[in-house]
């Protein structure tokens, strides 16, 4: 099985649009024009072919896309005859999450149906809880009211009730921490030795980089103080530990210290970074660190991973075209964007 799996992330991989395919498209001046040259690549072919192009607007566009990531990963996942509590369900368990996080942030900004106009309707038969009556919610009482019976519903009790704090980015530490500890069980589950610490792997890598992520930010452009930068990180780690992180936040050059880190542990030199883009450049990173796996792995679930990054990678690049194309942003901005 494992074999199959990987042989079919590797063949779709394939049909994933070229750096020839983005030049094109950031030359695109209209999302017609960008929609007309998906239409003839293989890898789009199939998702734009009833489309009418001069008629669909950006909107549509972007859900397709998103729905076609995931369609693929639920195909992907039947073949695999992975069961709710596999840990190949990991996307549907971080959308959850995620959901539930924009929920909350469109109940705080007091936008009525700011939700409802985001929503992935197209999500609805796969998440746990009722999307529909989410999107009703008012306040942070009613949401809990609609994951009252599933776990986040105790992850976010104490925080959004009461004495709690009502910190929306509490909330999303909480949430995300929650997600890793289900990762992990559904691994320890399902996986054993090298391909259980692998996987493990893939989370503590990302919580190293999305703390140092924050933590630069939080220092360099906003000042905060360490104590409350700190309530901002994950918890899990792999190569940077909190004593770095500690450490390196004493110091009166924190942001300098953490570019530093950032490149000596991870970039290295083959990932040329720009502080005012540090997020594209992790998502540099993850892109060859996707490929890598999926060109080498011997195990089925992380070939899975590494394509679904893969895939977001590249959903996230066409958005960024269509953007570029809606507000005629210059062909050379656009590309700066671009991960591949």
């Amino acid at each position: 099985m494992a074999d199959a799996i990987i042989a079919k992330a590797k063949s779709i991989y394939g049909k994933q649009l070229t750096r020839y395919d983005y030049n094109n498209l950031i030359y695109k001046n209209s999302i017609s024009g960008v929609v007309a040259y998906l239409k003839d690549t293989e890898r789009y072919r199939e998702v734009f072919r009833n489309i009418n192009e001069a008629q669909i607007h950006r909107g549509q566009v972007e859900q397709m896309l998103s729905k076609e990531v995931f369609e693929l990963y639920f195909k992907l996942c039947r073949f695999m005859s992975a069961d709710k509590s596999s840990f190949c369900n990991y996307l549907i368990k971080e959308t959850e999450v995620k959901q539930i996080i924009s929920a909350l942030m469109y109940i705080k900004a007091r936008s009525a149906d700011g939700y409802l106009l985001e929503m992935p309707a197209y999500l609805m038969d796969y998440i746990s809880f009722d999307m529909m009556k989410l999107s009703k919610a008012g306040d942070y009482e009613q949401v809990l009211e609609v994951l009252a019976d599933t776990p986040y519903c105790k992850v976010l009790r104490p925080i959004l009730t009461g004495s709690g704090s009502h910190d929306l980015e509490e909330c999303a530490v909480a949430l995300y921490a929650w997600y890793i500890r289900w990762a992990f069980k559904a691994i320890g589950r399902n996986y054993k030795g090298r391909e259980a610490k692998e996987l493990k792997e893939i989370f503590m890598r990302q919580s190293d980089l999305s703390n140092i992520m924050l933590c630069y930010r939080k220092r360099s452009l906003f000042s905060e103080d360490t104590e409350t930068i700190k309530k901002s990180l994950r918890s899990t780690h792999y190569l940077v530990t909190p004593a770095m992180l500690d450490e390196i936040l004493a110091q009166p050059d924190a942001d300098v210290q953490l570019l530093a880190l950032l490149k000596r542990i991870y970039f290295k030199s083959k990932i040329n970074y720009d502080p005012e883009n540090l997020e594209i450049s992790i998502h540099r990173y993850n892109y060859n660190y996707y490929k890598k796996q999926l060109s080498f792995t011997s195990n089925g679930t992380m070939a899975l991973y590494s394509l679904m990054g893969l895939c977001e990678i590249e959903r996230s690049n066409l958005q960024k075209i269509i953007e570029g194309a809606r507000y005629n942003r210059l062909p050379s901005e656009t590309e700066q964007l671009l991960v591949f």
